[in-house]
C-alpha cells in the first residue's frame, strides 16, 4: 500500500512518519514544504506532479499554518491557502487518482463552549479566531469535493476520505505545552496558568496509531474525533506534567481574561469519539511522553 504523508515534518507528520515505517505492508512518501522537493498543496501543478510520481493509495494530510496570534495579525493570506485552499486540492486530486484522504482538522472550530463537549455529528459551527476560519474553510472544501456529509459520514464513500479532528498535541521534534510547562517550571518560582480553557491532551504517538488504524482498515467515510481520553483545563494538564515530571514549582490558578492575547479561544472545545475504538486516558499518554521520551 502506498502511503503518501504530507506535512511530513511537522509535530505530527514526523511522529506518523516513525510509526507507518513499523509497518511492513505500507510503502511510505513524504512531502513537506520544508523539504527541497515538497510539494506546495496549494497550487494544482505541484499537486497533480506529486500524484503522478507516487500514484498513492492513501494520501494523509497534516500540513497547517498553525501560528494563531500571526494569523490574527499579518499571515491571514497564507493560512487560508495552506490551512482552506490545500486541503480542498489535496481532496480533488485524490478523488481524480482514486486515493483514500485523511486531513487533519481541529477542535478550534467549534466555539459554542459546549461544557458536554462535542460529537462529530455536531454542524453548529462558531469560530472564535482567523486560524479556526481556516481550518473551517479546508473541511468545509474536503466535503465539498467528496459529496457533503450526513450524520458525519461522507455521502461519496469511493475513494474513501476522512476529516479528523483532534485537540492539544504534544510530542517529540518540537515546541508543545509539555515542553513550555516544564522550562518555565525550571526557571520560574511559581507558574500561572488557567482553569477555564478545557480540552483533550493527545499524545501524537496514539494519533499517529489510530490515523494509520483508518488507513489501512478503511472505516467509512466521514468526521471523526480522536483526542486523548477525558479532558481537563490548562491548569490540571500542567499540574499533571510537573507531578509527572517530578518538579515541585508551585502553580497558581488563573483565568483566560487575565491574559492579553490576540487570539480568541473557547473555555470549552473538547471532543467526544463516538465511532472509534477508545484512545488512552490523556493522563497516560502524559506519563508515557514524559518517562520514556526524553522529557
Amino acid at each position: 500500500m502506498k502511503l503518501l504523508i504530507i506535512g511530513s515534518n511537522g509535530l505530527l507528520g514526523a511522529e506518523l512518519v516513525n510509526q507507518a515505517r513499523k509497518n511492513p505492508i505500507l510503502e511510505i512518501s513524504t512531502s513537506d514544504v520544508s523539504d527541497e522537493n515538497g510539494i506546495d498543496i496549494t497550487n494544482e501543478e505541484s499537486v497533480d506532479q506529486k500524484f503522478k510520481e507516487v500514484d498513492p493509495d492513501f494520501v494523509i494530510n497534516c500540513a497547517a499554518f498553525t501560528n494563531v496570534d500571526a494569523i490574527e495579525d499579518t499571515a491571514w493570506d497564507i493560512a487560508l491557502k495552506v490551512n482552506g485552499k490545500g486541503p480542498g486540492i489535496l481532496a480533488k486530486y485524490c478523488k481524480e487518482y482514486k486515493s483514500g484522504f485523511l486531513h487533519i482538522s481541529t477542535d478550534y472550530v467549534f466555539g459554542d463552549n459546549k461544557q458536554e463537549g462535542y460529537e462529530e455529528n455536531y454542524s453548529s459551527f462558531k469560530p472564535l479566531n482567523k486560524y479556526a476560519e481556516t481550518k473551517l474553510i479546508g473541511e468545509e472544501n474536503v466535503i465539498k469535493e467528496f459529496g457533503g456529509v450526513t450524520n458525519s459520514e461522507f455521502n461519496i464513500q469511493e475513494p474513501k476520505a476522512y476529516i479528523v479532528r483532534t485537540s492539544w498535541l504534544f510530542g517529540q521534534g518540537a515546541t508543545n505545552f509539555i515542553s513550555k510547562i516544564i522550562e518555565l517550571a525550571k526557571t520560574r518560582d511559581s507558574l500561572s496558568v488557567v482553569t477555564d480553557e478545557i480540552s483533550s491532551p493527545t499524545f501524537v504517538k496514539d494519533l499517529s496509531e489510530t490515523l494509520l488504524y483508518i488507513a489501512t482498515n478503511k472505516p467509512s467515510g466521514g468526521i471523526y474525533h480522536v483526542s486523548g481520553l477525558g479532558h481537563c483545563s490548562r491548569y490540571d494538564f500542567a499540574k499533571k506534567i510537573l507531578k509527572t515530571a517530578g518538579i515541585d514549582t508551585p502553580i497558581e490558578k488563573t483565568t483566560l481574561e487575565q491574559f492579553e492575547r490576540k487570539t480568541k479561544i473557547a473555555n470549552y472545545s473538547y471532543l467526544i469519539n463516538t465511532k472509534l475504538p477508545p484512545m488512552r486516558k490523556w493522563e497516560d499518554m502524559v506519563e508515557d511522553f514524559i518517562k520514556n521520551y526524553g522529557i
